[in-house]
């Protein structure tokens, strides 16, 4: 079930896409140098725009969650495996990703969507792109790898937790996201900038009684690389410059 704070999460996110002009201008911190959306066309080659032309044999499983996002109708299983490129992807390591949600309701083709394939592939996350049947339609969906974890905020434990040790969980994800985070800006010029509690995972099992944490947290990995949280840093940037504005944003965006 969706969580109310998911819920306003969702809505805020909506709110803040509408409002923003133009529609993928974020602050730029002092700290770091954002040259513009991974989906620009400054960044784009054709080979990137063509990435949804083909058809898909998938059989689409179930939906692992009922919340859609503001850019997708809904992340769903494979009841069988995938095959591409020769290299064969387990069902149970793969997800799929439906192009639409209220943000995008009309499930467009557009650079929102080539710009978060892209990215997929510079972080090694990209199975493959086209169009799929599922349920009653046709949509341009992407197959990725699954990123294993629960959301830290959905599990028992924290549920359950004092805001002290809420808090104490938190510090202990932090340092593995900040470490990916700094990571892929460095290395491949990649940055996150959608920093939530729902945009990465910690360990954890989904058990019958609802997601279950494990402690100490010892991993912690993003998840969601699509608009608009995806941005190009300058070449060059270095480590102390995206700690610095990691810091800054985690204070201001995660909370216990």
């Amino acid at each position: 079930m969706c969580t109310l704070e998911r819920i306003s999460y969702l809505l805020s996110l909506l709110l803040l896409i509408i409002s923003v002009k133009p529609a993928h201008a974020i602050p730029t911190p002092a700290q770091i140098s954002i040259k513009g959306f991974y989906g620009d066309d400054t960044y784009l080659d054709e080979a990137d725009k063509k990435v949804f032309e083909k058809n898909l044999d998938l059989v689409v499983g179930s939906h692992r969650d009922e919340c859609s996002g503001a850019y997708n109708k809904g992340i769903y299983t494979l009841l069988k495996d995938y095959e591409v490129g020769g290299v064969n992807h387990g069902k149970d390591t793969v997800i799929v990703k439906v192009i639409g949600g209220v943000g995008n309701p009309e499930s467009t083709v557009d650079n929102k969507v080539w710009g978060e394939v892209k990215a997929l592939k510079d972080v090694d996350l990209y199975i493959d792109s086209g169009m799929a049947k599922v349920g009653d339609g046709k949509y341009p969906v992407i197959v990725m790898k699954l990123v294993e974890g629960v959301m830290i905020k959905e599990t028992n434990e924290y549920l359950d937790a004092k805001v002290d040790q809420r808090t104490k969980w938190l510090e202990e994800a932090k340092a593995h996201v900040k470490k990916e985070v700094v990571q892929n800006a460095v290395q491949k010029g990649v940055l996150h900038t959608d920093l939530n509690s729902y945009n990465f995972v910690v360990g954890g099992a989904d058990t019958s009684d609802g997601p279950t944490l494990t402690t100490p947290i010892t991993e912690a990995r993003l998840v969601d690389w699509g608009y608009p949280g995806v941005f190009k840093v300058k070449n060059g940037v270095t480590e102390t410059e995206v700690k610095k504005w990691f810091e800054l944003q985690w204070k201001k965006k995660i909370k216990a």
